[in-house]
């Protein structure tokens, strides 16, 4: 398979059958809320390819990063998170 970077990509739910990942974001091929993922290379290393799941739901998103940073606050440490941008 050719892989573009730059451009945004659907992943087969045989990908997520064969690489057996609960941490993976799940994968619905089969309905309309199946998640889209951008392609990009790595900078450090030539042969990695990233695929980032990309989402319409900001508010949704928005919640978890809060949570996120209050708990961390919590926990007394300096709030960072690069799970979520």
């Amino acid at each position: 398979m050719q892989i573009n970077v730059g451009c945004f990509y659907f992943i087969k739910d045989l990908f997520f059958d064969i690489i057996d990942d609960p941490e993976l974001m799940k994968n619905k091929e089969n309905g309309n809320k199946r998640p889209c993922y951008y392609c990009f290379k790595s900078k450090e290393y030539n042969n990695i390819i990233w695929f980032i799941p990309v989402s319409t739901k900001i508010d949704k998103y928005q919640k978890i990063y809060d949570y996120k940073i209050r708990k961390q606050i919590k926990l007394g440490k300096k709030p960072s998170i690069d799970t979520i941008v």
